[in-house]
């Protein structure tokens, strides 16, 4: 089976995080679990009501497009970003989103906030929030996360085209400031996306859309990978604008190659000083920040010292992030990248129903095929195994035991 493979086209009308919502629901994301994540949103935000959610198909410019309507009541106009960030971590408990899409959503999130503390000159923790502070932001970030878990994106190669961000001047808490908002360009800032103006002196790229799509896209490209097309998704917004459709396009397909090359970011650094508790905390660290792989080598360093040789493999977007927690967590003074590329076999994710103590738990799967179509692999999630160990109260690695066996006979992996 082919890797799948994804383009969010901005390059018109910018993006936003509605529309990218709203393409992704036209695209074939379940519109019910996506309205019920959203309507999640207000119970831990104080002070606020949704009272309508709706996804509607409208036409635009001759386009057929979903487009997502939400009222909602906001009692509260400023809130800090550690009340955001913990009212997004009880969100995704209540929807017991799966690893990847958490990640997902707290990084947009803290993509957000870091981008509004940068300017600011404050902490993340403390930094007021205006306009990100509502709970339709909390909602397009959890609703776009669990769209894209539905639509299986999350071990997709997504792409982006070049994103149009308007031009003009934008009034706003803080007053009338030029357009790109400066949220937008701290939250592309040092990633691979290309910015242009656009078609229309207006907004077109808002931070929480810039937020989501620099969380979820590799980089942007000029033209579309080879990519056999499956589904596409036209998600429009409420402006009007005369001389195009105001909408974002998302094309899901998969690659016509047997295997799948990318690009990915290397980075190491050497420590002579760390202990194992310290090491331990650091691969931990680097997995929250979303590195695909940790690695830890000793050896001897300068003077017979014994060292530590940290490699850390990620994508391009996140490099500033690993780089962050490897200067924070370890001390060390520098760390060497590099871009790599990287040869993989396609893969998918499959949710697998498995019977442990007499209860039915869904187990998502990592399934790995040949290009003749075979399973050479089945690899359950280990963040599911934990749920199932926490349920029945078995160890976890009992509980994997169980669930490999089960799992192999019903992918064909044995």
């Amino acid at each position: 089976m082919a890797a799948k493979v994804a383009v969010i086209d901005c390059q018109i009308a910018g993006i936003a995080g509605d529309m990218l919502v709203s393409a992704l629901v036209d695209a074939g994301a379940d519109r019910k679990k996506v309205a019920n994540a959203i309507l999640a949103c207000q119970k831990f935000l104080k002070g606020s009501k949704i009272t309508k959610v709706s996804f509607n198909k409208i036409t635009t410019h001759g386009f057929s497009a979903t487009q997502l309507t939400l009222s909602c009541n906001d009692g509260v106009h400023e809130r800090k970003g550690s009340e955001m960030i913990n009212a997004l971590e009880k969100t995704c408990d209540s929807l017991e989103l799966a690893g990847k899409a958490r990640r997902f959503a707290r990084g947009a999130m803290k993509s957000i906030i870091s981008a509004e503390a940068a300017i600011h000159g404050e902490s993340p923790d403390n930094v007021h929030l205006h306009e990100a502070s509502s709970v339709d932001t909390l909602a397009d970030i959890v609703a776009c996360a669990v769209a894209l878990d539905d639509l299986g994106l999350f071990d997709a190669q997504v792409y982006s085209t070049r994103v149009a961000v308007g031009a003009g001047k934008l009034k706003f808490s803080h007053g009338t400031v030029p357009n790109p908002a400066d949220a937008v360009l701290h939250i592309f800032k040092g990633r691979q996306f290309v910015l242009e103006g656009g078609q229309a002196k207006d907004e077109l790229a808002t931070p929480t859309g810039a937020a989501l799509l620099a969380s979820i896209a590799q980089k942007s490209v000029d033209y579309y990978p080879p990519i056999i097309t499956e589904k596409i998704g036209y998600g429009t917004g409420c402006k009007e604008f005369a001389g195009f459709a105001n909408l974002v396009r998302v094309t899901i397909g998969t690659a016509p190659s047997a295997v799948e090359k990318d690009t990915i970011c290397l980075v190491e650094t050497n420590i002579d000083d760390a202990t194992g508790e310290t090491l331990g905390n650091l691969i931990e660290r680097l997995t929250d920040a979303g590195a695909k792989d940790v690695t830890v080598l000793t050896g001897t360093g300068k003077k017979g010292r014994p060292a530590h040789l940290v490699r850390v493999i990620c994508d391009n977007q996140l490099q500033n992030a690993v780089l962050d927690v490897l200067f924070s967590e370890t001390g060390t003074l520098g760390a060497r990248v590099q871009q790599v590329e990287r040869v993989v076999l396609p893969r998918t994710i499959l949710t697998v129903p498995v019977k442990i103590a007499g209860s039915t738990f869904q187990v998502h799967v990592k399934v790995v095929k040949d290009a003749a179509g075979n399973v050479k692999g089945a690899k359950p999630e280990f963040e599911d195994i934990k749920i199932i160990s926490t349920r029945c109260n078995m160890p976890a690695r009992r509980v994997a035991e169980l669930v490999s066996v089960q799992v192999a006979k019903k992918t064909g992996a044995i």
